[in-house]
């Protein structure tokens, strides 16, 4: 309860579960929302109570995990011929390779770094081999099939980073148990992006294409 993150002066503070019901938390919603900060949080608060120290948060309940397992940040290599993807699959081999119930595994931007459609394909299975596992951990995402896929899986749980309509800025906020948008469009049209650019790219994305953004943004408005 109220976790918050380490060297990080007033950190908006988060509620996090992980129990036998909900195993994986699949966090989703917009770049800079703080979906990493939040994802590194949980890593670094398991890891300072197996030290026996202190954690910041204002009350906690934790295990002694036997391993963080983590795939985070870019990790291309020229010298090692690994592209971007390349080495998320080589992170990913390991995390699937040691993964067991009393691990922890926190994982950023799953299937991120190919096509979206093979990725998120790629994604799921993954997830479903953690979950057949028993393992516990948080994964972020911007893939729209991973949110509709956390809605139907059991052990699996929704979650997003809280955003200001109004302000079209941030919250921090983690909201358990509801997908996120990503408000792609949105933050490129306030970080100062040619108006005609912005448009054209709601043009071709289209009525279709933004039929789950809208029932998402229904839900946060109603929310």
């Amino acid at each position: 309860e109220g976790a918050r993150r380490p060297l990080v002066e007033n950190a908006v503070p988060s509620d996090i579960t992980l129990d036998s019901s909900t195993r994986m938390l699949l966090i989703t919603g917009p770049n800079m929302g703080g979906k990493t900060v939040t994802l590194k949080t949980v890593g670094l608060i398991a890891l300072m109570y197996g030290c026996g120290m202190y954690v910041p948060a204002r009350a906690a309940e934790l295990p002694i995990v036997s391993n963080i397992l983590v795939d985070i940040g870019d990790e291309q290599s020229i010298a090692e011929s690994l592209s971007t993807f390349a080495a998320h699959l080589k992170n990913l081999n390991y995390i699937l390779e040691k993964a067991t119930p009393d691990t922890l595994v926190l994982i950023d931007e799953l299937g991120s770094g190919t096509d979206p459609s093979e990725g998120a394909a790629l994604a799921q299975s993954i997830l479903k081999e953690l979950l057949g596992r028993d393992a516990r951990g948080i994964i972020t995402s911007h893939l729209a099939p991973l949110k509709l896929f956390a809605m139907e899986t059991p052990g699996l749980q929704n979650a997003s980073m809280g955003f200001d309509l109004d302000a079209l800025a941030p919250t921090y906020h983690l909201l358990v148990g509801q997908p996120g948008r990503s408000y792609a469009i949105s933050i490129a049209r306030r970080l100062g992006m040619p108006e005609r650019i912005v448009v054209g790219a709601e043009n071709i994305l289209g009525p279709e294409g933004g039929k789950l953004e809208r029932l998402l943004e229904t839900l946060e408005r109603e929310r």
